[in-house]
């Protein structure tokens, strides 16, 4: 076999390598992102001060209020009066703070070693229904 045959070989096989690893990597980006927003739902909950399902209901009757005083001629500006917020903030629409990191957030810390986080656990949540099954 040829020098450039093996080079070759060798860059499909890491090419395949990085495929898998991409794969892996993806399934767990969605598994976390998952857990963030059963973990975000249940602060919003907590907030509130009810259950996670009681929440549904609540920010049902929110848009809904929302939508009417909207429908009756107030602006956006008028309803942040309402309920004491200034008009001109602009809170997370300005840094672009969505919960998600950015593209290529983390591009330059793969070394090869993609097992680096299997040993975070901190990521592991116990959701409510995992917890005490009789808040259904």
């Amino acid at each position: 076999m040829g020098i450039y045959a093996e080079k070759r070989d060798k860059l499909v096989a890491r090419i395949e390598e990085l495929t898998k690893r991409i794969a892996t990597d993806t399934a767990k980006k969605q598994e976390l992102e998952e857990k963030l927003k059963e973990a975000n739902r249940l602060a919003m909950a907590e907030e509130r001060g009810c259950k996670p399902r009681e929440l549904d209901d609540i920010i049902n009757a929110e848009h809904s209020l929302l939508q009417k005083l909207r429908a009756s001629g107030l602006s956006d500006s008028e309803l942040l009066e309402l309920v004491g917020s200034p008009a001109d903030d602009k809170g997370s629409k300005e840094t672009g703070d969505n919960g998600k990191a950015e593209e290529g957030d983390n591009a330059d810390n793969s070394d090869g070693n993609a097992d680096d986080d299997s040993t975070d656990d901190d990521d592991d949540i116990k959701f409510y229904d995992e917890q005490n099954s009789d808040d259904d």
